[in-house]
């Protein structure tokens, strides 16, 4: 879980997954930032939806702002919609943190806005907390209705 009620995302230090020897090279090369390593074991047939301590290598790379990481990842078929344990999204994470590309990119890729976490916050829930006006920009655009009345 990457901890929004209590704590946040912010409060969480990039290294704060304990990493051991079980933990999967793609989530590790996630954290590491490591795009050549991260491209490497998905051109090798790695799951790009392999799980860890309840996230996956998408949600870390959302939590980071690694955006060509996450681009990778969704183009092997990440889950943009993958819900942790604290039903937190790479939407939420990427727009709480104020990640604008890599918001975007998950927007344009189906990220659903209208997610609540266990807190019952979404995306735009916490980047108003947080005073992210261009990531408030981003959600608020992306709830428009594509077609006018």
């Amino acid at each position: 879980m990457l901890c929004l009620g209590s704590c946040t995302p912010a409060d969480q230090p990039a290294d704060a997954v304990s990493m051991t020897e079980t933990t999967p090279s793609l989530i590790e090369a996630t954290l590491a930032g490591n795009v050549e390593t991260v491209s490497q074991l998905l051109q090798g047939g790695i799951d790009p939806n392999l799980v860890y301590n309840t996230n996956t290598a998408l949600t870390y790379a959302a939590r980071d702002g690694f955006t060509e990481i996450a681009r990778l990842l969704i183009d092997y078929g990440a889950d943009v919609n993958w819900i942790d344990g604290e039903g937190v999204t790479p939407l939420i994470l990427a727009s709480f943190k104020g990640h604008l590309e890599l918001t975007q990119l998950l927007l344009e890729h189906g990220a659903d806005v209208t997610v609540r976490d266990q807190w019952n916050r979404t995306a735009l829930d916490y980047a108003l907390r947080r005073g992210e006006t261009d990531a408030i920009a981003q959600l608020l655009q992306s709830q428009k209705p594509s077609h006018p009345r």
